[in-house]
């Protein structure tokens, strides 16, 4: 079976999603609002039957444009035609189609911890990347006086 990247990054998504949120201590919410409180309840109810909200935005890191919507949304019609995950609406059908939520089916999730087992843990000897300290090189052109040519300004 060949999986493309953005597949990846949904299965891996959706697996990492349901393991954190189904983790979640029901007590931490008890602090929230009514109602800011049901609806974490619920998502913690739904991410423990396996049902994790579509989270671009999270599984990339950044915000997604609208065509990487649009093949994402591609993406997951094809996992699920392969068999890998399921595609359910929580808010009920009422005429749309529009999907909320992603399961992984049994191959899926086997396809999905193979893959984070095989993933390196990170090395926390070595200290962050700071992007602040990187210093660029220019870019140095050949030189076309080696070849014998002369130089010649182009302006």
């Amino acid at each position: 079976m060949i999986v493309n990247n953005r597949q990846r990054v949904v299965l891996i998504g959706v697996f990492d999603d349901e393991q954190r949120i189904a983790n979640l201590d029901v007590g931490q919410f008890d602090d929230l609002p009514r109602q800011q409180r049901g609806r974490c309840r619920l998502r913690l109810a739904a991410a423990r039957a396996g049902l994790v909200p579509i989270d671009l935005l999270g599984w990339l890191g950044r915000e997604p444009t609208n065509s990487e919507r649009v093949l994402f949304h591609r993406e997951y019609i094809r996992l699920e035609d392969m068999g890998l995950i399921e595609r359910c609406n929580l808010h009920g059908s009422r005429g749309r189609r529009r999907t909320t939520h992603l399961r992984l089916t049994p191959a899926g999730r086997r396809v999905a911890e193979d893959w984070m087992a095989d993933a390196e843990p990170a090395d926390e000897s070595d200290p962050p990347l700071d992007l602040d300290a990187l210093v660029f090189l220019p870019i140095e052109w050949p030189s076309d006086t080696a070849s014998g040519a002369e130089d010649n300004d182009v302006s």
